[in-house]
């Protein structure tokens, strides 16, 4: 319908433009209200546009504008309130429709996403009973595609998954499996989205073929798997892909240990100095016949008692802030014969790393009484005194 050009006119005045655009805003949400009131602050000229068009007692009631009036206004003109809001702002949208169309699109391409990763387990996919199966859709969309384009995304795990045995005999590193995939070495880090979404899967798949039950899956994985290292490097190494070894490392001093594993030798090579291990170094059979060793959290710590014990310091780790897998996997093997006397800064991240290493057994606190506040360097004489051995 034609609108005419004096409520064009009427339309664009200070004041009626404001409860016009409300108008829409409510209407193009569904509330606009037959018995509403559109409520916008208006200053007495403003009121006096507005009113123009609706009952002369309204400009000085100071009440909003009814809904049921504005429609009877303009319906004296042969208008109704939506031919005036198209011909003054284009045509008007119905914002509810438009959300239920993207819910459905959105359902529809997770479902979508969902049957591609359950198809890439193959024969097993289509052998899953009815609560299993929404058990395994559920744990996919919370831990592979996790909000991301679910096609998309799950298009890529599956083809990074199906191309895991081309990529190289078992063992094959993990930046070379990404760069023959994908054509980047580092497609696949810990750091990125796509090589945590495939980690996530290859621990879902493994589980799902020990337990052979989806339900026990997800019950599995009421926690991120990939909030360790450990975790990370068991997801590839399930798939046959290693990890980086040689980047996580600890810092050692006077460290006397036993087996086959590399750290052996590398340990013992240097009396006096401080070592670095390396998760390579110390993976394979590995003991010590100490007692008693120290652990502390900061390297400042080792190189003082070298630089002030040398061969007399007592056998001292150090995890170097948060412990990484390297220093976990030595604590684990030296924890199993000998007592740990443990410490770190006393803030709060020092107090978490303290808290970790208690579960491992024999760990005893060194010098961390409740409450400590003081960081390690504030007592190096008391730590290097009962490093004197």
């Amino acid at each position: 319908m034609r609108v005419p050009t004096y409520l064009l006119e009427w339309a664009d005045l200070p004041g009626v433009r404001e409860v016009l655009a409300e108008a829409r805003h409510r209407l193009e949400r569904g509330r606009l209200r037959p018995a509403g009131r559109i409520t916008v602050p208006l200053t007495a000229a403003e009121r006096g546009n507005v009113g123009r068009l609706l009952d002369v007692t309204w400009v000085a009631s100071g009440r909003p504008v009814g809904v049921r009036a504005l429609r009877a206004g303009l319906a004296e003109h042969d208008t109704t309130v939506e031919d005036l809001l198209v011909a003054v702002g284009g045509p008007l949208r119905d914002l509810p429709a438009e959300k239920r169309e993207r819910s459905l699109r959105a359902a529809s391409e997770l479902a979508l996403g969902v049957e591609i990763l359950v198809g890439a387990l193959g024969v097993l996919g289509t052998a899953i009973e009815a609560g299993d199966r929404a058990a395994l859709e559920t744990a996919l969309v919370r831990w592979v595609i996790r909000g991301r384009p679910p096609v998309a995304q799950a298009e890529a795990v599956a083809r990074v998954v199906a191309g895991l045995p081309a990529a190289g005999p078992a063992g094959e590193r993990l930046p070379v499996v990404a760069a023959a995939l994908l054509g980047d070495a580092h497609a696949l880090d810990r750091s990125r989205t796509l090589g945590r979404a495939v980690a996530r899967y290859l621990v879902i798949q493994a589980d799902y073929l020990a337990a052979k039950s989806a339900a026990a899956v997800y019950q599995g994985l009421a926690t991120d798997p990939l909030t360790t290292a450990e975790g990370w490097r068991d997801a590839w190494a399930g798939a046959g892909v290693a990890c980086d070894a040689v980047s996580a490392r600890v810092l050692v001093l006077n460290l006397p240990l036993t087996g086959s594993a590399p750290a052996v030798a590398l340990a013992a090579a240097t009396p006096g100095e401080p070592v670095w291990l390396t998760l390579r170094s110390v993976t394979g059979e590995l003991g010590t016949v100490a007692t008693r060793v120290y652990v502390c959290e900061n390297p400042s710590i080792v190189e003082a008692a070298a630089d002030r014990l040398g061969t007399r310091c007592r056998p001292l780790v150090c995890t170097y802030g948060f412990p990484d897998l390297a220093a976990l996997t030595l604590l684990r093997a030296l924890a199993r014969t000998a007592t740990l006397y443990v410490r770190a800064d006393g803030d709060a991240a020092g107090w978490k790393i303290v808290a970790g290493l208690a579960e491992l057994p024999g760990v005893v606190r060194w010098r961390m009484p409740e409450g400590l506040a003081q960081f390690e360097e504030e007592l190096l004489p008391e730590l290097l005194a009962d490093l004197d051995g």
